[in-house]
């Protein structure tokens, strides 16, 4: 009998760090837009970029009808702008017409979108029609955008000028300011932002283009559709990275904030309520450390420094600056979905790593050896998620870039699974190019989405479209997006593995509600980590869970040595971070303030937080040792304050330098093995109690340690964390 119930062993949870997108005007496709109700409708159509925009190939995607009449006034506008008449035509009853459907045919305007669906039989279109017609043959078709139905509400856009089309007040850079706008709807060929822009209606030009911010955006899967109609589920998003070893997880999960009153005259109950803000928090989850890849989402930025090259290069054909999502190359050879792709960076001055004192220190030289730097050179990976060749070649990333790079830096690609672009093997514990990383805390923090999707039935959900069938899962999948780090802890003792636990907040929750439409079915199909995704070794390395790797560090790999000296009697270790996140309900403008139940974001995302900022960051490290010597008690009692000296200074070795590194194999050397080595440079040891143990046993002492910042440096085969 099938399982009626939602279980813990059918769950499956995924995450994605999130991304922007540039949608060029006219080069990848036209964008017409229209204003009403305070809410502007953008509509793509005629698309020359296939990566971002499904290719029409489906009966519901390109049909055509025999029976269309145009209405003609000469007159009534131009090509290129809306005109002041209606544009009505006619057509037999038809459920498959939406707004931003690309018209054509006799009579037609070339260009021409559907602004609005009046009725079964009628529609206005975006141009004048040329002339005056009965039963003439028009084709309709629909270009739609590579992201699920409204998996965008609530993403923030903002306009890049080349036109007069665009009014210069809905301009980022622009006297005021310019604006941003919200999306409060993605379907199809459709995109729905608020506040209205002041731009006129019509068409924009060419380079008009609508850039996507990264916070609340996943990343796009290029292979993924939409359907109007039933059919198996295929809308979906690039989640596909590996949470983690985690032995717990709590969801965000969403909360209303209701507001109640009592009214002087009507008692003493309770005479109103109404619903405030909604709220999406209290997430955490607790991972066994077999990488430092949290750790970058708990510090907030990450470098590489590879010292092997690849025989796959290119180089960056335009200047890209800080928080750019896609980058423009001078070749795409060999560069494909699921690249990666490393900027080369050493020519610049290396750029500072520490907030708190002028970076004199030395430049980090890529190793897990160089302990005391200042600087680090802007090398930064990226995983392509689409590349597209419309005009200029263009390469989007699954994260934007920290720094800026001019253009002819030069580029090389990694290739999973693809010798000669040195890729990453592994064989029996032994790292063949394994990748350095460097994490540290600066001015921001990476966010992130989390897949969760829970079943009923150990089955893909799209293995039926019968609602309750007997090859239906009855899948719950939730998009956490726009979840940032709040504080972490990092813990190990003599009895477990090396612990994270995160907390978190997210700013909307994103709910596949396919099956509560008129014809039920599930449209988002949801991440089978070890079924669809890393379901190869060298999926497995993309996912960052290589095959040989999945093991946690031990307490029995660890070392610690404190203020110039090896700590040898360490029974626990605590260090805790605070991130000063956050999250803030804005007056944005936007005007959907009804909803449905089978809303993916209720209410446009108009209750949800809009801004989710850092703020201070905080860390306290403990640490309970077995006493052998009073030394960190006579510092604590003068408080001295330990800080590195000049590089290379060994008379003041004074950093905390924790190092973990998974047991070597017979074929594995220090120079590939899995290390991790946390630094803390500046301190004061505050407390170091002494007490006599009621035990008469040994003497213990818990020391509390406050850093001023956390380095860490992670060597693995996790090509980007």
């Amino acid at each position: 009998m099938p399982s009626t119930v939602y279980k813990g062993d059918l769950a499956e949870v995924s995450f994605a760090p999130e991304t922007g997108m540039l949608i060029r005007g006219v080069t990848d496709a036209n964008i017409a837009i229209v204003t009403n109700d305070n809410v502007t409708t953008l509509m793509f159509s005629a698309e020359q970029n296939t990566t971002l925009f499904e290719t029409p190939n489906t009966a519901e995607s390109t049909f055509s009808d025999a029976t269309c009449d145009t209405d003609h006034e000469s007159g009534g506008g131009d090509a290129t702008t809306f005109g002041h008449n209606v544009r009505i035509v006619q057509k037999n009853a038809s459920t498959l017409l939406e707004v931003g459907m690309a018209v054509s045919g006799t009579g037609i305007a070339a260009g021409s979108v559907i602004t609005k669906v009046n009725s079964t039989t009628l529609f206005t279109v975006s141009k004048d029609t040329t002339a005056t017609n009965n039963n003439q043959n028009l084709t309709f078709t629909t270009t739609k955008l590579r992201y699920p139905r409204n998996i965008l509400v609530g993403s923030q856009v903002v306009w890049e000028k080349a036109t007069s089309a665009i009014d210069d007040g809905d301009l980022p850079d622009t006297g005021n300011g310019g604006r941003i706008f919200t999306i409060v709807e993605n379907i199809g060929q459709t995109l729905k932002i608020s506040p209205a822009m002041k731009s006129a209606d019509g068409h924009l030009g060419t380079a008009d283009n609508l850039h996507i911010l990264p916070y609340k955006t996943p990343p796009m899967d290029e292979d993924m559709e939409q359907s109007i109609t039933a059919a198996p589920a295929n809308e979906r998003v690039l989640t596909d990275q590996f949470l983690g070893i985690a032995t717990a997880l709590t969801l965000p999960e969403t909360k209303i904030d209701l507001k109640r009153f009592h009214v002087v005259g009507l008692g003493r109950d309770t005479a109103i309520q109404v619903p405030g803000k909604l709220t999406t928090e209290g997430g955490s989850f607790e991972v066994a450390m077999h990488s430092a890849r949290w750790l970058k989402y708990c510090l907030g930025n990450e470098l590489i420094l590879s010292a092997a090259a690849s025989t796959v290069t290119t180089a960056l054909s335009a200047d890209c600056y800080a928080g750019q999502s896609h980058i423009f190359l001078a070749a795409t050879a060999s560069i494909v979905v699921g690249s990666y792709i490393e900027i080369l960076d050493s020519t610049n001055p290396a750029v500072p790593i520490v907030s708190d004192h002028e970076p004199d220190g030395g430049t980090w030289d890529g190793t897990l050896t160089d302990f005391e730097f200042d600087n680090a050179y802007s090398h930064e990976v990226r995983r392509v998620v689409a590349v597209a060749e419309t005009a200029n070649t263009v390469v989007y990333l699954d994260e934007p870039l920290t720094y800026p790079h001019g253009s002819g830096r030069v580029v090389e690609a990694r290739n999973i699974g693809t010798g000669g672009t040195n890729p990453v093997t592994i064989t029996d514990g032994t790292i063949t190019n394994p990748v350095e990383h460097l994490l540290y805390s600066r001015s921001t923090l990476p966010s992130f989405s989390l897949e969760v999707s829970q079943r009923r039935r150990d089955i893909d959900s799209d293995e039926t479209t019968t609602d309750g069938g007997v090859g239906d899962s009855k899948e719950l999948t939730r998009v956490f997006r726009g979840c940032k780090v709040t504080d972490w802890t990092l813990t190990t003792d003599n009895d477990a593995a090396l612990r994270l636990s995160v907390n978190y907040n997210a700013a909307l929750c994103y709910t596949d509600t396919g099956r509560l439409e008129a014809t039920p079915l599930t449209r988002f199909s949801a991440t089978r980590m070890f079924d669809d995704h890393a379901n190869t070794d060298a999926k497995r390395i993309q996912s960052g869970i290589g095959k040989g790797t999945q093991k946690p560090f031990m307490f029995y790999n660890g070392s610690i040595k404190l203020a110039g000296q090896q700590v040898a009697q360490v029974l626990s270790m605590t260090l805790t971070g605070q991130t000063g996140m956050q999250s803030f309900h804005t007056i944005n403008g936007n005007n959907q303030s009804a909803s449905a139940y089978a809303d993916q974001v209720p209410f446009g995302g108009a209750r949800n937080a809009s801004l989710m900022v850092e703020g201070q960051t905080t860390y306290e490290m403990t640490m309970e040792i077995a006493v052998d010597d009073p030394l960190f008690y006579h510092k604590m009692r003068t408080g001295t304050q330990f800080s590195v000296g000049e590089e290379g200074d060994a008379t003041a070795p004074n950093q905390i330098r924790i190092i973990f590194e998974k047991n070597l194999t017979g074929s594995t050397t220090a120079a590939n093995s899995e290390k991790m080595v946390i630094l803390i440079d500046d301190y004061y040891i505050v407390e170091a109690p002494l007490q006599i143990p009621e035990d008469k046993g040994v003497v213990k002492s818990t020391l509390k340690i406050m850093p001023k910042a956390v380095k860490v440096l992670a060597r693995d085969s996790i090509l980007k964390y």
